[in-house]
């Protein structure tokens, strides 16, 4: 436990050291404020390093288990073992905190770790590398920088254990590579999470919530509301009230705002002008935005209207500041709306007051989190596991969740007196045998 505990010491060190650079570095890579950069990638980061240190000694501590009757005279309790050799491929869009996670509880699980930063963020990846070379001994951790070649190679080594987060299309890709050594997997993919708006709720709080998601990163988060499901008397006042916000929070001009981030780069940006321009072409009206400028990957926070399911823009996760609006009339029909829109997302955002129907929706809805009056935050409980379903990703993170899915929870169990029952069930079996086991297959 020492050990691991002054590997986290070392790590936040070095966060420290790092800090201006990895500030420029993000602002380069994303446009990313200070501030925004602050509170949504140092901060999470540091926490996450210090609840790990807080609580890895209760962690490690063999967990005991019941004993049940058939069993006197033993002892069961679970045992976390590191798994091994694990690889840890991050994303671009939080590349700071999404590739320092899976990392730092990597290392307080005991594991060593293989880290293929993002390609897609160059400036942020190099000042990681350089961050986990000076502060971890190489025989610990190594980073690898590179491209989808070199991140496609890794995942056909036999790995203990491969954490990935990206889209579903290399989600897959990654499980067919990983299947030659049947390498255990811990997905986090996303997918097109629903914000579902029944007007009974303030506008201007609701707006608050989901404006900020939709904004943060310049929409490219993967728990962000990827589209809103609102009843159809709702829609007039709840778009105003999103404007209203944004325009308060970056002005009439967004691209002059020192508040808003940039799309990562372009091919992102080419990917987001085609959906959008793909649902204006099929009919879908822009309420709100729309303004986009490739040379400085500016675009605008934009609300879509009269959005079919048929468009690109509901078939592909946006990952981007497009916003497109369902609506509905019965609240029935708002758990087989998300069913069909595609797979289950990762997140659901709930905006009711009314609790009866906010139950039938959780009942009759899936997906990997839960947000009820809030959006995104619901990542930042590290008491909460994080992770998604079937395709929104597979295995859970998140602080005691991310020790444990870097762990070999081995069962253990030791024979503790000279007598136990387990003698019973030894051959032969005669008369007397035959009437205890009937016995006991009927009473205990």
């Amino acid at each position: 436990m020492r050990e691991r505990r002054a590997l986290l010491a070392d790590m936040l060190r070095g966060l420290r050291d790092h800090e201006d650079a990895l500030l420029d570095a993000l602002h380069q890579d994303l446009g990313k404020p200070e501030a925004e950069a602050r509170l949504t990638e140092f901060f999470p980061t540091r926490k996450e390093i210090a609840f790990m240190r807080k609580h890895l000694g209760d962690w490690m501590r063999p967990e005991r288990r019941p004993t049940p009757i058939q069993l006197l005279g033993t002892r069961s309790e679970i045992a976390n073992q590191p798994k091994g050799v694990v690889l840890v491929i991050a994303p671009w869009n939080f590349p700071l905190l999404l590739t320092m996670k899976p990392v730092i509880a990597a290392l307080a699980a005991g594991n060593r770790v293989m880290v293929k930063p993002p390609e897609q963020a160059p400036a942020t990846s190099e000042v990681m590398a350089e961050w986990m070379q000076a502060s971890l001994p190489a025989d610990r951790v190594q980073v690898l920088l590179g491209g989808p070649e070199e991140a496609a190679h890794l995942t056909t080594l036999p790995f203990d254990h491969i954490f990935f987060t990206g889209g579903t299309v290399t989600g897959r890709k990654v499980i067919r590579a990983a299947a030659e050594h049947l390498t255990p997997l811990t997905l986090e993919l996303g997918g097109k999470s629903p914000a579902i708006i029944d007007g009974t709720m303030d506008p201007d709080l609701v707006a608050g919530r989901v404006g900020w998601a939709k904004t943060l990163n310049a929409g490219q988060v993967c728990i962000a509301p990827d589209y809103l499901l609102i009843k159809d008397t709702a829609v007039e006042d709840l778009v105003a009230a999103l404007v209203r916000r944004w325009n308060g929070w970056f002005g009439e001009d967004k691209s002059t705002s020192d508040s808003y981030g940039r799309v990562v780069n372009e091919d992102q940006f080419d990917r987001l002008v085609e959906t959008l321009e793909d649902a204006i072409s099929q009919g879908a009206t822009v309420v709100h935005g729309g303004q986009h400028h490739r040379e400085s990957l500016f675009m605008e926070p934009t609300i879509l209207t009269g959005v079919t399911p048929d468009m690109r823009v509901m078939q592909e996760e946006v990952f981007g500041p497009l916003l497109p609006v369902l609506t509905w009339s019965d609240p029935l029909e708002v758990p087989g709306m998300v069913a069909d829109v595609k797979d289950h997302p990762l997140s659901l955002y709930l905006f009711s007051a009314d609790r009866k129907r906010v139950r039938q929706w959780l009942a009759a809805t899936r997906s990997g989190t839960v947000g009820i009056g809030e959006t995104v935050v619901q990542i930042a409980n590290p008491d909460l596991p994080f992770g998604g379903v079937q395709a929104s990703g597979a295995g859970r993170s998140n602080g005691r969740a991310s020790f444990d899915e870097f762990s070999n929870r081995r069962s253990v169990l030791r024979k503790r007196l000279p007598l136990t029952a387990v003698p019973l069930s030894f051959p032969p079996f005669g008369p007397a045998k035959e009437a205890l086991a009937k016995w006991i297959s009927r009473h205990l």
